[in-house]
């Protein structure tokens, strides 16, 4: 499979807890793996060369590599990583010219290769003709809940409604606590 993605969820959606989940999966059954992290943001801040070079560095460890404009990192990613078997996650994708920099069309990567890109536009992943999109829907109360105590310290355990608040007051407290000190820290 070249492409899966996941979209229709803004900010906080998980989209990006998603995508880790699966690349912690089942990056073991690739040659080379990369998790591109908030592209978004980084591309604009950094350069799109800096990403391409990511991906290459991350692929073909130990080798850092060095692009020097994206043209030229079209061309590196194509040639080096052509026959590999990859799995790469484009995560926060806002612009078409980010994903024509980072995985142009299919041939860049080898046989079995899997590109998954996170975004909240569809409009980029049908310009983009990928093979598959999956719709994410956020969970409800419920469903949310079952994942909290799944991955909660006491257990697959359900906690009810008062002993939540109760968390959720120590959290608050916590985090008050801490941004108290990082404030007076700052200052």
């Amino acid at each position: 499979m070249w492409c899966s993605h996941d979209w229709n969820m803004g900010r906080g959606g998980g989209k990006t807890t998603l995508a880790s989940y699966v690349y912690s999966e089942f990056s073991r059954d690739f040659v080379g793996c990369c998790f591109v992290e908030n592209i978004r943001e980084k591309s604009s801040k950094n350069g799109l060369e800096q990403l391409q070079g990511k991906i290459l560095s991350d692929v073909l460890k130990p080798n850092q590599e060095q692009v020097g404009g994206v043209e030229e990192g079209k061309h590196m990613i194509k040639d080096r990583l052509c026959h590999r078997k990859v799995l790469i996650v484009l995560d926060d994708v806002d612009h078409l010219e980010q994903l024509e920099a980072l995985a142009g069309s299919h041939d860049w990567f080898g046989e079995g290769s899997l590109v998954i890109i996170t975004t909240r536009d569809e409009h980029l992943l049908n310009v983009h003709k990928v093979d598959l999109i999956h719709k994410v829907s956020l969970l409800n109360k419920d469903e949310s809940m079952e994942l909290f105590c799944k991955h909660a310290p006491w257990g697959d355990r359900r906690i009810e409604d008062y002993e939540l608040l109760t968390l959720s007051e120590v959290f608050a407290e916590k985090l008050d606590n801490t941004a108290t000190l990082h404030k007076s820290c700052v200052t």
